[in-house]
Parts: structure tokens; sequence; C-alpha cells
């Protein structure tokens, strides 16, 4: 019997208790430096939110909530590799949340951007020395003709230079070049609301949009979190889609 309520007790444990994926992040701000994270974020504030968010990290590393604010905050600042890094560290503390669908696709964006910004850096050096082979031809040409034939010689190296080596099976360039083809403009950053005491959607539609009228494109952006328009809870974090 002791053996059988320890079991079901280090079950709770894992799975939080039955909690979702929403509860727990609200739970996180009870930490006061994710709670001033979140609110330095509403201020715009994203230098000092990160400051925040990754001392709460060092103070105690399972808070969730830290890791998907950082991720959030890197992907709007266009650091796509720390922005994957905290998203994949959210999803491996909290595995069954209802957002994980969301968050995937935003890492495949993510992994899109990077991906382009590592061909503009190989562009970037490929230029760089085609300008070098160029100033090399002209000093050759320069040289006399008196070394005539050691230029021609030269120049035929510099314009027909051998068929380059196959690259080793670990480089990754062939992978690159297929998701370069499929780059799609940088994803735009996703703004969140926590939800306080005496919001409605109608109330927070009116504060994030202008227009009460439009809480339905926040109530729909929810959804897998609502049972219905009016079950917001003090703490939970809403998706705000673009008007």
């Amino acid at each position: 019997m002791k053996k059988l309520l320890l079991f079901i007790a280090c079950a709770l444990l894992l799975t939080g208790c039955g909690k979702s994926g929403a509860q727990l992040d609200a739970a996180d701000e009870n930490d006061s430096r994710v709670r001033k994270g979140l609110e330095l974020v509403q201020q715009k504030d994203l230098n000092g939110a990160i400051k925040q968010f990754e001392t709460a990290l060092a103070k105690k590393p399972e808070l969730a909530r830290a890791d998907l604010e950082l991720a959030m905050i890197y992907q709007q600042k266009k650091n796509f590799a720390r922005a994957i890094y905290h998203y994949e560290r959210y999803l491996e503390k909290r595995p069954a949340t209802e957002k994980r669908p969301l968050i995937q696709g935003w890492i495949k964006q993510a992994k899109v951007s990077l991906a382009g910004e590592v061909s503009g850096d190989i562009s970037g050096e490929l230029a760089r020395l085609t300008r070098e082979n160029n100033m090399l031809r002209k000093q050759l040409e320069i040289a006399g003709e008196g070394r005539a034939a050691t230029v021609a010689n030269v120049k035929t190296l510099l314009t027909d230079p051998p068929p380059p080596r196959p690259a080793p099976a670990s480089v990754a360039a062939p992978v690159v070049t297929q998701v370069i083809e499929k780059i799609q403009p940088a994803p735009k950053p996703v703004r969140t609301y926590t939800v306080r005491a005496g919001d409605t959607l109608s109330r927070i539609a009116g504060s994030m949009y202008g227009d009460t009228g439009l809480w339905k494109k926040i109530y729909e952006a929810n959804r897998d979190q609502m049972g219905n328009e009016g079950s917001i809870k003090v703490g939970q974090t809403l998706v705000i889609p673009d008007r």
C-alpha cells in the first residue's frame, strides 16, 4: 500500500498535479523576478526583462515561463539561435503544454530565419574572395611582358580553377541550401497579455487594439486554453494576434 501511495505521489509531481500548461505558467509568476520581467516586457524594456528572466532561471532552473518569455524576446531581437534554445527548453519543461503546436511553429520559423543569416555570411565571403582574385590577376598582368608565359599560366588557374573537392559527409551545406530555398520573411514578434483582475476579452481588445469589438480575434487565437468567451483567469497568458 505504501509503495502504491508513493507511486501516485511521484506521478502527480511529474505531471504538475494535473494542471494545464497555462496554469503552470501562471504559477511561475509567483517568482518575483519572473513577475518583474513581465512588467518590463509591458514597458518594452526588453534588455531589463532579459536580465530578470535569466536571473530567475539561474536561481530556479525549473521556471519554464522564464524560458518562454526569453525565447519570444530573442526572436523579436532577431537572435534566432537563442530563441530556438529557450523554446526547446520550455517544451522540455512543459512536454504536455497545449501551446506545443504553436511553439513548434515558432521554432521552425526561427530556424528558417537563422538559415537565411548563414546564407548571407557565405555570400559575403564569396564576394570578398572574388575581389581578391581580380586584384591578384591585375597585379600579375602588370608584372611585365618578360613573364607573360608565367602570367598566362597563372591566369588560367584563376579563371579555370580545378573542380572543387567533394565536401565531407559531415558538412551540412546541402541541407542549408535546401533550407535557404524555402526562406520566408522573418516572423513578426508574438504579442502576449497577462490577464489581470477585472479583465474581460472586450476590455483587453480595447486596450490592445483600441476597439472592444475585436474581442473575438483574441478568443479565436486562444481557444485551446479557453472553454468559452468568458473563461479567462487572472494570471493567464493570452496570445494577441495582429489586428
